[in-house]
């Protein structure tokens, strides 16, 4: 017999959230981005001293038989779906880092060079530059630090988390790339519907892998949703979506 290798990743990405209309909207209008107060801690406070929002979707890819703590901290309700879907629409894995290492100094470097020319450039130069290094810090997290959760910071140690996101391409004259805590704070819903109603995050029935509902008691209403939203979905692709429904507690219980 052959050694079996227990996967340390998944070939599905998954996104979760708190409720269940949320997840219904996703179905029905695909994944609109949202900006998220990201942690800046791997960076010297000289460099960067404040915790920056991004607008992005969030994905992890870990095994099925994995999720239970992931289920615990980010909702009831989710959606996998495949890798190749993933990247096909640009989906990265996020670059994990602390302070003080090799790639972070280097990163840091950089910067204080960009500093040190920045005068020597012209508007477009330093915009150019400013987009590049904006990029990187969408898609560098710190291994250990904080997560905010409903207004509130814990420690989390985020390595554990495996995140994938989508960062959407966005015109900088027109859209904020990044907001300030307060910012986001005072008015997320404004600049969040701005950037959602610009770029989505689309997919098809044929992508999903998983539908996860919290108990089997939604299932039937879950359905009903899906039958009577202008017909976005007819008959056969909802007999197809209702194959794909696994519940929380299953989850729980059989992986």
């Amino acid at each position: 017999m052959g050694t079996h290798y227990e996967n340390l990743s998944s070939n599905t990405l998954f996104h979760f959230t708190p409720k269940l209309e949320y997840l219904q909207s996703i179905l029905l209008n695909n994944f609109q981005p949202r900006y998220s107060l990201e942690s800046s801690s791997f960076l010297n406070n000289k460099l960067l001293n404040m915790d920056l929002a991004y607008p992005m979707v969030c994905f992890c890819d870990i095994p099925l038989s994995k999720l239970k703590r992931h289920i615990g901290t980010y909702g009831n309700y989710g959606l996998g779906l495949k890798k190749e879907w993933g990247s096909r629409n640009h989906l990265s894995p996020v670059f994990y880092t602390r302070k003080g290492s090799n790639t972070t100094n280097s990163f840091e470097q950089l910067m204080y060079w960009f500093i040190s020319i920045k005068a020597k450039l012209n508007y477009e130069e330093q915009k150019i530059y400013s987009q590049r290094f904006s990029e990187i810090l969408m898609h560098t997290k710190p291994y250990y630090g904080k997560m905010y959760r409903n207004g509130k910071a814990v420690n989390k140690r985020f390595y554990d988390e495996r995140e994938w996101r989508w960062i959407p391409k966005l015109d900088h004259k027109k859209f904020r790339s990044h907001l300030s805590k307060d910012e986001l704070e005072i008015d997320s819903i404004k600049f969040n519907q701005i950037v959602s109603e610009h770029r989505r995050l689309k997919f098809t029935p044929s992508d999903i892998e998983y539908i996860i509902l919290n108990s089997e008691n939604e299932i039937d209403g879950f359905i009903n949703v899906l039958e009577g939203e202008d017909l976005k979905y007819d008959s056969k692709t909802i007999k197809k979506l209702t194959s794909r429904i696994i519940t929380k507690d299953q989850i729980r219980n059989d992986f």
